[in-house]
C-alpha cells in the first residue's frame, strides 16, 4: 500500500521506550523525495524493484504498525548512492514467524533511525524461528538500528552455497550489520559456507558487525557463525550473560578466514571469545588482528583461539594467514576449570605465524603449565612468538583502578611499559603512544 508523502511522521510518538533521540529529524532532507508503504490488511509488505522502480533520490519509509512480512527483494542501487529503506514510527514484526526477507539486493540500506522518537525504529520480537533471513546475490548491504527480542533460532541468516570461481558473481561483498540490540535469543548472526575438498562455497568478502549489544540469552552456542569471510572488521561489540544453559565448545565468534577484532567487550559468557580459524584466499597470505579487546569472567575457555587445517590449502586457490594477538584485558577465565583459561589457545596454523604480545591478564584460575598467556595446543616450534605480556594474580597488583572500565593507574607495572606497535588507540579511544603505549586494552 503506498501512502503520498511528505506526511507527518508522528505515528506512534510517546509509545517508544527507546526514546529521546531529540536530534534526529523525522522529515526527509529537502533535496530528497520520500514515500511512505504500509501493510496489506494481513500485514505484509512487499518492496519488489522489479515491479516498481526505486533509486537513491527517493528514501523508502515504512509506515508505523504491526507486520507477518515484510519482503524485500531486486533492488538495486549505485555505488555511493545506495537504495534507502527507513521506518516511519515504530515498525514491529511480531509473533509467529513474523520475518524480514530480503533477496537479490545490492546498493541498499535498510535503517531503523528514520524517526527521531526511536533510536531502533525496527523491532523484532516473539518469533520462534528466524527474524530477518537473506537469499540470492547480496552485496554492499547494511541493516542497521534495530532491536531483536525472544528470537528462538537464528536473528540473522544467509545460506548462500554458491561456488567460488573467482569472479565477482561468486561471491557477497561489503556485508554490514550495526547499531542492533539483541535480547534473549538464539544465535545471532548464521551464514554457514567453507572449504570442502577442492570446493569453496558461501564466500564473504568484506562483513562489520559493529556497535551490537548481545545479552541474557541461554543457549545460542556459537553467536556468529560465518563459514568463510575475508576481511571481517568485528569492533565495538558488547556481549553478556551467553550461554548460561550450554556446555560445548562455543565462541561469542567463530570466524573461518581472516580480519580484525577489536574493542569488544564479552563478559559472563561461556566459550571463546572468538575463534579465529585462519585461512587466505588467493596465494598472498593475510593476517588475523585481535586487539583492544576486554574479556572477562568465562565459564569455560580462553578468551581467544587462534587455528588452521589442512584442509583449507588448495593449491592456487588458498594459503595460510598469519595471527597477531596484542592490548588485550583478559580476567577470570575458565572459571569451570576443566580447561586452561588463558589469554589464546594456540592451535597449528599450517604455515602462518602468531604474535602474542601487550596482552595484560589478572587473577585466572585455570593457566597453561607453561603460561598464564597461552595455552600450547599444538602451535608449530618457531611459530610463536610471545613477547611483553604481563601476569598479575589480582586486579589491584595490575593496577587496574576497578574492574567496571578497567582502567589502569598511572602507577601500574602495566602503564607505558608496552613494546612499541602501529597501535594508536584503545578500547575507549584515547589515543596511544606508539613508543611506549600502556599493556593491555586500556592505555590509562
Amino acid at each position: 500500500m503506498l501512502i503520498p508523502s511528505p506526511i507527518p511522521s508522528d505515528a506512534g510518538k510517546g509509545d517508544s521506550t527507546d526514546s529521546g533521540n531529540d536530534g534526529k529529524n523525522d522529515s526527509p532532507p529537502p533535496s530528497q523525495q520520500r514515500i511512505v508503504l504500509a501493510a496489506d490488511d494481513k500485514g505484509r509488505l512487499t518492496i519488489d524493484g522489479e515491479k516498481q522502480a526505486f533509486d537513491c533520490k527517493t528514501t523508502i519509509a515504512i509506515a508505523a504498525g504491526k507486520y507477518s512480512l515484510i519482503s524485500i527483494r531486486n533492488l538495486k542501487g549505485i555505488d555511493g548512492c545506495p537504495v534507502r529503506i527507513t521506518n516511519d514510527g515504530l515498525v514491529e514484526l511480531a509473533g509467529y514467524r513474523a520475518a524480514l526477507t530480503i533477496n537479490n539486493v545490492s546498493n541498499v540500506v535498510i535503517s531503523g533511525d528514520g524517526h527521531r522518537n526511536y533510536d531502533k525504529g525496527f523491532l523484532f520480537r516473539d518469533n520462534d524461528y528466524r527474524a530477518v533471513e537473506l537469499s540470492g546475490d547480496i552485496n554492499d548491504f547494511t541493516f542497521q538500528y534495530a532491536e531483536f527480542r525472544d528470537i528462538r533460532d537464528y536473528v540473522i541468516s544467509y545460506n548462500r552455497q554458491k561456488l567460488y570461481d573467482g569472479s565477482a558473481a561468486t561471491y557477497s561483498k561489503k556485508l554490514t550489520f550495526s547499531h542492533l540490540k539483541v535480547e534473549r535469543c538464539g544465535a545471532f548472526v548464521n551464514f554457514p559456507g567453507g572449504i570442502s575438498g577442492t570446493d569453496i562455497k558461501g564466500l564473504i568478502r568484506g562483513l562489520e558487525i559493529s556497535f551490537v549489544e548481545i545479552s541474557n540469552c541461554p543457549n545460542p552456542r556459537n553467536v556468529v557463525h560465518v563459514g568463510l569471510v575475508e576481511d571481517y572488521d568485528i569492533h565495538d561489540n558488547v556481549l553478556s550473560n551467553i550461554n548460561m544453559e550450554n556446555n560445548n565448545h562455543n565462541a561469542m565468534f567463530h570466524l573461518v578466514g581472516n580480519g580484525k577484532f577489536y574493542n569488544n567487550h564479552i563478559s559472563n559468557h561461556q566459550g571463546n571469545a572468538i575463534r579465529a580459524w585462519a585461512v587466505s584466499m588467493g596465494s598472498t597470505p593475510k593476517e588475523i588482528q585481535i586487539f583492544n579487546n576486554i574479556v572477562v569472567n568465562s565459564r569455560k575457555y580462553s578468551a581467544f583461539e587462534t587455528q588452521s587445517f589442512e584442509r583449507y590449502l588448495i593449491p592456487n586457490k588458498t594459503t595460510f594467514a598469519n595471527a597477531k594477538i596484542f592490548h588485550n584485558t583478559c580476567s577470570k577465565l575458565n572459571t569451570s576449570k576443566d580447561w586452561y583459561g588463558v589469554v589464546v589457545d594456540a592451535y597449528r596454523l599450517f604455515g602462518g605465524k602468531l604474535e602474542v604480545f601487550n596482552n595484560l591478564a589478572f587473577d585466572l584460575p585455570s593457566p597453561h603449565p607453561k603460561s598464564h598467556i597461552v595455552s600450547y595446543m599444538s602451535i608449530e616450534d618457531g611459530k610463536l612468538n610471545e613477547t611483553n605480556n604481563r601476569y598479575f594474580a589480582t586486579a589491584s597488583a595490575a593496577g587496574i583502578v576497578n574492574e567496571t572500565n578497567f582502567k589502569l593507574s598511572t602507577k601500574s607495572e602495566a602503564y607505558k611499559n608496552g613494546a612499541p606497535n602501529f597501535l594508536t588507540f584503545d578500547f575507549y579511544g584515547t589515543q596511544r603512544n606508539t613508543s611506549s603505549p600502556s599493556i593491555g586494552a586500556v592505555e590509562r
